[in-house]
């Protein structure tokens, strides 16, 4: 799945480090919002408002649920409890996840 950044200010008033007209890959969905790697290169959640979605493919991969009404979708490994958590607090387990996955991922597309 990808999104084109049309506003780089959240609807909560701080601004975004992404670059507007600029493509980004979603890595997953989590309460209806988007995880993609921001410009510095961390994985970070932004609201939708902020794109347009260009490619609504997802990889076949991905599991996806409801909750709540909110969707949230992605790669099987991401999707437990505290995986986003530990990879923020520079857990080597779920930073070691993140990397194969990455590695994987760039194998299959047409980005390697």
């Amino acid at each position: 799945m990808r999104v084109r950044c049309q506003s780089n200010q959240c609807p909560d008033g701080r601004s975004a480090a992404l670059t507007i007209g600029e493509t980004y890959e979603v890595l997953g969905i989590e309460g209806g919002d988007f995880r993609v790697f921001d410009d510095a290169g961390s994985p970070v959640l932004y609201e939708p408002p902020l794109f347009e979605i260009i490619d609504e493919g997802r990889p076949s991969d991905w599991t996806s649920e409801t909750i709540d009404g909110e969707e949230y979708a992605g790669p099987p490994e991401f999707n437990h409890a505290g995986f986003w958590e530990d990879f923020h607090e520079h857990e080597p387990e779920a930073r070691a996840v993140f990397a194969r996955y990455l590695n994987r991922h760039l194998r299959t597309t047409d980005a390697a």
